[in-house]
C-alpha cells in the first residue's frame, strides 16, 4: 500500500513540475515576441525620420540651388503614424506609440506625401 500512494504523490510532483516549465517556457516565449514587435515599432519610427534625416543632410551638403521632392508614405503597413518638424529643430515620428525624435536643422514642415526639400543661402526648407 505504500508504494502505491509513494508512486502517485511522485507522479503528481513531476506531472506538476513539468506543467510550471511548460508554462514558464511559453511565457518566455510570448514575452520575447512581444519584445521584437516592440523593437520592430521602434525601428519603423526610426527609419521614418532617418529619411528625412537624410534628405536635409544631403540639401545641407550641396550648393545652393537644390530643390528635390522626396516622398514619405501613408502609412506603414497599413497603420497610420504622424510626424512633424518642431521648432525647426527636430523632426518627431509616433508610429504605435512609439515616439522617436531626431535632431536636425531645416526649416517649415513635413508631411506624409510628397514633401519638397530646397537649399538656398545656406538653408534649408522644407515644403
Amino acid at each position: 500500500m505504500y508504494n502505491k500512494s509513494q508512486s502517485s504523490v511522485e507522479f503528481a510532483v513531476l506531472a506538476s513540475f513539468m506543467l510550471f516549465v511548460v508554462v514558464g517556457f511559453f511565457a518566455i516565449a510570448s514575452y520575447k515576441i512581444s519584445e521584437s514587435k516592440d523593437e520592430s515599432n521602434m525601428k519603423v519610427s526610426e527609419s521614418i525620420a532617418n529619411l528625412v534625416y537624410t534628405e536635409v543632410e544631403i540639401a545641407k551638403s550641396v550648393n545652393d540651388g537644390y530643390t528635390r521632392t522626396f516622398s514619405l508614405p501613408q502609412s506603414v503597413n497599413g497603420i497610420d503614424y504622424s510626424i512633424s518638424l518642431v521648432g525647426n529643430r527636430e523632426v518627431i515620428v509616433d508610429y504605435l506609440g512609439y515616439e522617436y525624435v531626431k535632431f536636425l536643422n531645416a526649416t517649415g514642415s513635413v508631411h506624409k506625401g510628397d514633401n519638397t526639400i530646397s537649399n538656398s543661402i545656406g538653408k534649408v526648407y522644407i515644403n
